[in-house]
């Protein structure tokens, strides 16, 4: 099995995540120069060995890659290679919404790429950002391999100081995606995963420019309503001078009247007024070379204004890193939105901001028809206002962690989120394979780090839809425990369970907060929509009495004339979710209520792996445009039930 490349170590009394010899930086975008990667590339598909590709990394491995890819990993000519965009699958798309309108290619292929950098300052380090590569990718640097990552979904980075030049560069991708059901060992695993396997590289790749010593992210977790924070500000010197620096940060409030309030995803261009705080952020110390220091800090803001559902008062982190005395030292700043609010339980509710919320939800897959899962900061915010016009106020976000931008915006249109790994449908023998391999834990660690600071992520999901119940309690426990225990940011833990997957007396639910599972009663499962809806939540409810419910999946398809029993399906589970509803169908308070939110299966139509047709579970079309009878249902009673919140 390939190796895992994360890991925690423990620095000033904190856990900070580690991945190829650096700490994880923000992949939060600053106003730092960069060198955009984005463009024109030239590639070269290759039917890969995905056994090789999959095993771990060593002198020996790249001596037989040598071997077998020798002219892909070296070759000047660019005879063979075709021009390819970046970001962009590899796999061609036409846009159309029918079978086999997105190209299935599960396999490997070689991107390269010169660029020129102008000049190299030596008192400046080059941190190379990946946001999504698919699935597992090795990378070349002026003919140096620099290491490798596995996993679609989640950013990865390397420190490329060294081996960047000034003048003429070349950077080349190995990108390996082994077939879904082909191994036991990735993530997702399963043949049948019911969503696209796209390859190649995906989201955005770009070179960020720092000083050597600078600020690789800063983790800020509120502590109650009442504005108190706990701030960890994590640096690095990476020159091979001790330096003595001074850090001082400020805390502002976000002006949601800002021009780049929806328009840009830099936190720096919100800024409004100074927030009154009870104490300065300000720390002077001696950074040795190569050392990693966090630095931490309490402080509380005065009459905070909280963030809370469709209200996104957000607030500006803004840290600068200076040269104190006659060190010459350039300086580096770094800006992080965030917000105030508290989330947790009482019994049967889910609480925000210390009162019960209820969650009408939407799910949401990350594609669309002619990009499929490249991401741009306005598609996703053209998907995110049409959901909030539906009157939803929390989005699940697919099976997997999202865009970073997809969060981003989650925080300023004042959307709740559950965020969620790619374990989809996992078996025994998945669950085997990761109890040794650990991938699955090192996926849910660098979701839960590049989405540190977002308040609209108000629960981690560990998996969707697995079926070993005993090996998935193990699993579960041991997420729960690591976030807990290593790097517990407040937030709630959930799953998304199958309602027959083992039923109502799921024992993988107690180490997590919330218990949830997808509902499909009269269509996967027996009984019909109403009453086995109705009868599985009332023996949940009995078996878990002091743990909120939440439905994460009901719907149905729409094609083949089936629009009309979409909105049969729709109605009749609804009546059954509401009357036990925290909320009730009037939108009023049940204080005898157990389920706490709700998530209709799915907003848009989407292509699935199998490739046989496109799922039509949607309640609009892959358009965007062409709604179906449900939407205007969903719209109507969303409104009724959340209008406590305007």
């Amino acid at each position: 099995m390939l190796k895992t490349t994360l890991t925690l170590e423990t620095i000033n009394g904190v856990n900070i995540p580690f991945q190829n010899g650096m700490p994880v930086p923000s992949f939060e975008p600053q106003t730092r120069a960069n060198i955009a990667l984005n463009g024109e590339w030239l590639k070269r598909r290759l039917a890969m060995d995905h056994d090789f590709s999959m095993a771990p990394r060593s002198a020996d491995w790249l001596a037989e890659l040598e071997q077998r890819e020798g002219e892909y990993v070296g070759e000047a000519s660019t005879a063979q290679w075709q021009k390819h965009a970046i970001p962009s699958p590899e796999n061609a798309l036409t846009g159309l919404p029918e079978a086999n309108a997105a190209e299935t290619y599960e396999d490997g292929v070689w991107y390269r790429r010169r660029f020129t950098v102008a000049s190299k300052n030596e008192g400046y380090a080059y941190t190379l950002k990946a946001l999504g590569i698919s699935y597992v990718a090795d990378i070349w640097l002026n003919g140096q391999w620099i290491g490798n990552h596995e996993g679609g979904f989640t950013p990865f980075a390397f420190d490329i100081t060294n081996l960047l030049r000034a003048g003429d560069n070349e950077i080349r991708i190995r990108v390996d995606n082994p077939p879904w059901g082909s191994r036991v060992d990735t993530i997702p695993a399963v043949a049948g995963t019911d969503f696209f396997n796209y390859t190649g590289i995906i989201h955005d790749l770009y070179i960020e420019v720092t000083p050597k010593a600078s600020i690789v992210r800063a983790d800020i977790i509120p502590q109650d309503v009442q504005g108190k924070l706990d701030v960890k500000v994590v640096l690095h010197n990476r020159g091979n001078d001790a330096v003595q620096v001074g850090l001082n940060g400020s805390l502002l409030e976000a002006d949601p009247e800002a021009p780049n309030f929806l328009s840009s995803p830099l936190a720096s261009t919100l800024t409004g007024v100074t927030a009154v705080t009870d104490q300065p952020m300000t720390s002077e110390l001696l950074l040795q070379p190569g050392e990693v220091r966090v630095v931490r800090f309490e402080v509380t803001v005065q009459n905070p204004k909280l963030w809370s559902v469709w209200q996104p008062n957000l607030y500006v982190a803004t840290f600068t890193l200076t040269s104190v005395g006659t060190n010459l030292l350039a300086q580096d700043m770094f800006s992080t939105q965030f917000g105030i609010r508290t989330v947790g339980t009482d019994k049967t509710k889910i609480l925000l901001n210390e009162q019960s919320v209820f969650l009408a939800g939407i799910a949401r897959h990350e594609e669309w028809p002619d990009t499929g899962r490249t991401a741009a900061w306005n598609r996703i915010r053209e998907d995110l206002e049409q959901i909030r016009a539906l009157n939803v106020n929390m989005v699940r976000t697919g099976h997997y962690p999202n865009h970073v931008y997809t969060y981003l915006l989650l925080d300023r249109m004042g959307l709740l989120a559950m965020s969620e790994i790619p374990l989809w449908q996992f078996e025994t023998e998945h669950y085997e394979a990761q109890a040794e391999k650990r991938l699955a834990d090192q996926m849910w660690r660098e979701m839960v780090f590049s989405q540190y600071n977002r308040p609209s992520v108000v629960m981690w999901s560990t998996q969707n839809e697995s079926k070993d119940v005993w090996l998935r309690l193990a699993y579960n426990e041991r997420l729960a425990a690591d976030l807990r225990e290593n790097y517990n940011d407040g937030r709630l833990l959930t799953q998304s369970s199958a309602a027959d997957q083992p039923g109502p007396h799921d024992p993988s639910m107690a180490p997590l907060d919330v218990a949830a599972w997808t509902m499909y009663f009269g269509i996967f499962h027996g009984s019909t929509y109403y009453e086995g809806t109705k009868h599985f939540l009332e023996e949940a409810h009995r078996i878990f009495p002091d743990k909120p419910i939440l439905n994460t999946e009901f719907g149905n398809w729409s094609s083949g004339g089936n629009e009309g029993e979409q909105v049969v399906t729709y109605e009749e589970t609804m009546r059954a979710l509401m009357e036990q509803g925290t909320v009730n169908a009037e939108g009023q308070v049940n204080p005898d209520g157990y389920v706490a939110g709700i998530d209709f299966w799915i907003v848009y139509d989407w292509y699935v792996n199998h490739n046989n047709w496109i799922d039509t579970f949607g309640i609009i079309h892959m358009d965007r445009k062409t709604e179906k009878p449900v939407a205007s249902l969903i719209r109507r009673d969303y409104g009724v039930i959340t209008q406590q919140y305007l």
